[in-house]
């Protein structure tokens, strides 16, 4: 934590202006600190927090069984037994403390009630924003003592409970100062260029950020209520809670500064670590990962037919695929998959730019790779182009969420459980079939295609809701196709969701591909959790919690 704080106290300091290009280069010249204002470090504390996305995404690939090693690849030892170490999965750490030290510069010199009130607003929810994945990843994490630079070097953890209780009462603080009117000759509003989620302190901009806020409060929630320690705050905390859908994300929340297709330092972080760089070379990382038999079963027709999603989703999704593969050759229906752990030749391997970038164009057209795939803005998918916006949170989930806080057994907020499960899958579809300027450009609407899905699965309660006649369904439902809208773009939350839940539900100790996620090599140790990083235990040692192993469940798992 100190080696962060002191990043903090330097970070903060950076020179930038509120142009894309320097945003984009949020660690220019760390080491050269002259000044810097708010309306300079609010942009990067929000590109920062989208960046961070990736390595959440990356863990929850990994243990939530999205991805797997393809052939060819090794040193895959720790994803296939779950012997995780402090070395592990660092960056979930170090880039969102990395995002909340530059949003406590913001809010350090902004108030809540001056003329940078807005700003103070913004920073405060992508501080929230933060805390609460790490809350959900760590359990207790630095929160009181954390950001007050060479104050405090060595910051102690507080419980979860309470950091809970504080991010909820501060995102709480951060929606009345955005409905709060601006003063005239005072107030000083937040300009696009300095709001690369929403585009600045307008009415729509505002309200925007208040929906994310309440969405987050949500989450929290609904993740909260079975804990001991916090039961009885969720039952008081509820009473904030928007009780209309219009409270919360009706659009995804995507971050994008100007990301540029000409300039490597100014990609999309999530194509470049998947697809290919400036120069067209296609990324060791997407290369050397594979969708699972598992994931593939949710859209294939094994536990569910999802052709609309799936096409948009991978490369080849139901074409007759061949690879050749040493001196043999192999032909299978697309994509290509491996399962978690298996390393027998021949495993089959990736495609240019990775099974997940699907090149699907519309109108149709021939998959382009390289430099042609990094500019093309007609791709829809997962993985767009090098000038897609980065996801904070998908609107899908946050109807999904609002369908589980509405059933009568959660009873957090009200609504009609069905419609909002249904507006759930439809907003997964809708950001699927986007292109890289956040349009939808399918010529079916989302609507009509959810349709289709529901008629294609009209026997299977996980997508046709009136089937599911008990909570406990309903509940594998909603989860179920949370689970499928995220893939690969928040799959730490997939995972997340399982443990809180158990679904979508497995079959412990089976190594049978369509039954379980969990790997070949440990089919029965399923991580609990991942651990503090090795920093930590150097650098704040006296305050870094010493008892917790990969065992240690966190407060809202089963």
């Amino acid at each position: 934590m100190r080696n962060i704080l002191k990043v903090a106290v330097l970070g903060a300091l950076v020179i930038a202006s509120s142009s894309c290009k320097k945003y984009l280069d949020v660690n220019e010249n760390p080491n050269n600190p002259t000044s810097s204002t708010p309306n300079i470090v609010l942009p990067q504390a929000i590109l920062l927090t989208a960046n961070s996305t990736t390595a959440f995404d990356d863990f929850g690939g990994w243990v939530a069984g999205y991805k797997a090693n393809a052939g060819g690849y090794g040193g895959f030892g720790t994803e296939w037994t779950y012997q995780y170490t402090t070395a592990n999965y660092t960056g979930m750490w170090s880039g969102a403390f990395n995002a909340i030290n530059q949003a406590n510069f913001v809010l350090s010199n902004t108030s809540s009630d001056g003329p940078l009130k807005y700003y103070n607003a913004m920073a405060r929810i992508m501080k929230d924003y933060n805390y609460q994945r790490l809350v959900d990843q760590y359990g207790d994490v630095p929160y009181s003592d954390a950001g007050q630079g060479i104050a405090k070097l060595s910051p102690k953890y507080d419980k979860y409970d309470a950091v809970y209780k504080a991010v909820y009462a501060d995102l709480d603080s951060a929606i009345a100062i955005l409905n709060s009117p601006a003063e005239t000759n005072v107030t000083v509003n937040v300009t696009d260029g300095q709001d690369p989620l929403y585009g600045g302190s307008t009415a729509a901009g505002k309200t925007k950020w208040v929906q994310l806020a309440n969405t987050i409060k949500l989450k929290m929630l609904v993740r909260a209520r079975k804990a001991t320690e916090l039961a009885s705050w969720v039952t008081t905390a509820k009473a904030t809670l928007p009780t209309t859908s219009a409270g919360y994300l009706t659009d995804d929340a995507i971050v994008n500064p100007g990301f540029n297709a000409n300039t490597a330092s100014q990609f999309n972080p999530k194509w470049s670590t998947n697809a290919w760089d400036v120069n067209g070379t296609a990324s060791g990382t997407g290369l050397s990962r594979m969708p699972t038999p598992w994931i593939l079963s949710f859209y294939n027709g094994v536990k569910l037919t999802d052709l609309d999603r799936g096409k948009a989703s991978y490369a080849s999704f139901g074409a007759n695929v061949t690879q050749t593969i040493g001196l043999t050759t192999i032909t299978f229906v697309g994509p290509a998959t491996n399962q978690l752990g298996y390393d027998v030749d021949p495993v089959k391997r990736s495609v240019s730019g990775s099974y997940w970038y699907s090149g699907l164009q519309i109108p149709a057209a021939t998959r382009v790779t390289g430099t042609n795939a990094n500019k093309n803005q007609n791709n829809v998918g997962i993985l767009k182009s090098a000038t897609m916006g980065q996801v904070l949170m998908l609107a899908a989930e946050s109807y999904l969420l609002q369908a589980e806080a509405s059933m009568p057994s959660v009873n957090l907020v009200p609504g009609a459980t069905k419609s909002l499960f249904e507006s759930g899958i439809t907003a997964s579809i809708t950001y699927l079939y986007k292109n890289s300027a956040n349009s939808y450009i399918n010529p079916t609407p989302a609507a009509t295609l959810k349709d289709t899905y529901v008629a294609a699965n009209n026997t299977n309660y996980l997508a046709n809701f009136d089937l599911a006649t008990t909570d406990e369904q309903k509940l594998e439902a909603i989860i179920t196709q949370k689970y499928i809208a995220v893939n690969f773009i928040n799959s730490e939350e997939g995972y997340n969701e399982f443990r809180r839940t158990g679904y979508p539900r497995i079959v412990q100790g089976s190594t049978v591909a369509t039954e379980t996620f969990a790997s070949l090599k440990a089919p029965n140790d399923l991580p609990a959790r991942v651990l503090y990083p090795a920093t930590e235990f150097q650098v704040n040692a006296e305050n870094v919690p010493t008892d917790v192993t990969t065992k240690t469940k966190l407060f809202y798992a089963k």
